[in-house]
């Protein structure tokens, strides 16, 4: 997939719009509008960074975006080369998606879990 597609995704499923946090546009920050916490990030990033198996890239850049995701569903897709620990993050809880080999459906239930996961949680009333 595209860059240009996931933040059209985005938008229409979360009304989110990408923060530009560093110079330039390379580096896409998706924030849940009421935790302010990140739910993804797409950056382009350099493929040797990435530390992928079998890959004499040089200067070749790719775009990957991170999710946050559950450990145990992280350690399933690790398995996949569509999938990388998560770059510049908590390799436990996020997950570097390479969009070029992404299916939508994938991409998008990705999201979603992130999503769910940085969402503010609901406090249970305690009894009087």
């Amino acid at each position: 997939m595209k860059r240009s597609e996931v933040i059209k995704i985005i938008d229409e499923t979360y009304s989110v719009t990408p923060e530009y946090l560093w110079d330039g546009e390379t580096h896409a920050v998706f924030r849940h509008p009421v935790s302010n916490k990140w739910f993804g990030i797409i950056m382009e990033v350099k493929k040797e960074n990435l530390h992928i198996e079998g890959c004499e890239c040089s200067d070749e850049t790719e775009d990957v975006m991170n999710v946050k995701a559950n450990p145990v569903l992280i350690e399933d897709l690790l398995h996949e080369q569509t999938f990388l620990p998560g770059y510049h993050m908590n390799k436990k809880y996020w997950v570097s998606i390479r969009l070029e080999f992404v299916t939508e459906t994938v991409l998008k239930q990705l999201i979603d879990e992130s999503w769910n996961l940085v969402k503010p949680k609901i406090k249970k009333r305690s009894a009087r």
